[in-house]
């Protein structure tokens, strides 16, 4: 299956003292990178959570957001250096003595606020958290993500694989319009030739030799033979529908597959030297550039 390059997905999940939501963008890029944004404590599942992707993503720019809560009691610690404080109190006894008042009169709820907005008396420090144990919740949030992105770009990509259908049965049609004049290009050549050295031989009253002619005629059709190209696009074009429907991941090859439509195309049009011809090519690599523009939005 066909599958766009571009998508959106978000999952949840939620329990009483812990919750994750994950989003998770994809865009057009030639290759895979995957960024993952995620709280410091969760950093410990980033491989997982970026293989968990890559098992259902394989090209694009993807980018991840999660966002976590976590409210245990016990994942937080909190301590009190009751020597520091201690020390900071006898400094602030000292600084009252060295201007003079040695017994000053703070409250002991004023000097306890103060005392705890010192540097270091009173710190904080997350508990460890057991990322091994959440993990399935976290997967369970990740895979409701992947799956709504997978889902966003399958649908995408039937639209897409959908024009490719449409593209194609115009250049098909196109070539067989060359095909059925390619001949017919050579014969009015021919005819054309012999009228032309029938006006300049009228009047000196000779006859064109016609093996002269037939040999001329034939170096002409060896320079427009474009057999050989007809047969290799028309190939390209069974290949291209064999590849649409090969139910994997096929952007790179539908981007050089892309690139030989253009080669028989451009040999087609330098041989053509035909007015009618010349048409029909324009409208094939018309259709050539609609298909090689939507190929770069394809996984």
């Amino acid at each position: 299956m066909v599958k766009s390059m571009t998508g959106f997905g978000r999952g949840c999940y939620e329990e009483e003292n812990f919750s994750v939501t994950i989003e998770i963008k994809s865009v057009n890029h030639r290759y895979n990178e995957t960024a993952i944004r995620l709280p410091h404590f969760l950093n410990p599942l980033e491989d997982k959570i970026r293989k968990t992707i890559l098992a259902s993503v394989s090209r694009g720019r993807i980018d991840v957001f999660v966002t976590a809560r976590y409210t245990d009691q016990g994942a937080v610690n909190v301590t009190v250096d009751k020597a520091l404080a201690a020390a900071y109190h006898n400094a602030l006894q000292e600084v009252g003595q060295a201007i003079g008042i040695p017994s000053p009169s703070i409250s002991e709820q004023a000097e306890i606020l103060y005392l705890a907005r010192c540097p270091e008396v009173i710190t904080a420090k997350e508990g460890l958290f057991d990322c091994d144990a959440y993990w399935p919740k976290i997967k369970q949030a990740e895979d409701q993500a992947v799956e709504a992105l997978v889902a966003m770009r399958e649908a995408e990509g039937s639209n897409i694989a959908a024009d490719f259908y449409k593209r194609l049965e115009l250049i098909e049609r196109n070539v067989l319009e060359i095909e059925k004049r390619s001949p017919q290009v050579v014969a009015e050549y021919q005819a054309k030739l012999n009228e032309r050295l029938d006006a300049l031989l009228a009047d000196k009253k000779i006859t064109a030799d016609p093996d002269r002619v037939l040999q001329e005629v034939a170096i002409f059709a060896d320079r427009v033979a474009i057999t050989e190209e007809i047969v290799r696009l028309k190939s390209h074009i069974r290949q291209f529908r064999v590849i649409l429907d090969a139910g994997q991941p096929v952007g790179r090859k539908l981007d050089f597959l892309v690139q030989e439509f253009n080669r028989e195309a451009n040999t087609i049009a330098s041989k053509a030297n035909d007015f009618e011809l010349a048409k029909i090519v324009v409208d094939v690599k018309a259709e050539i550039e609609k298909i090689r523009e939507q190929v770069q939005n394809i996984e």
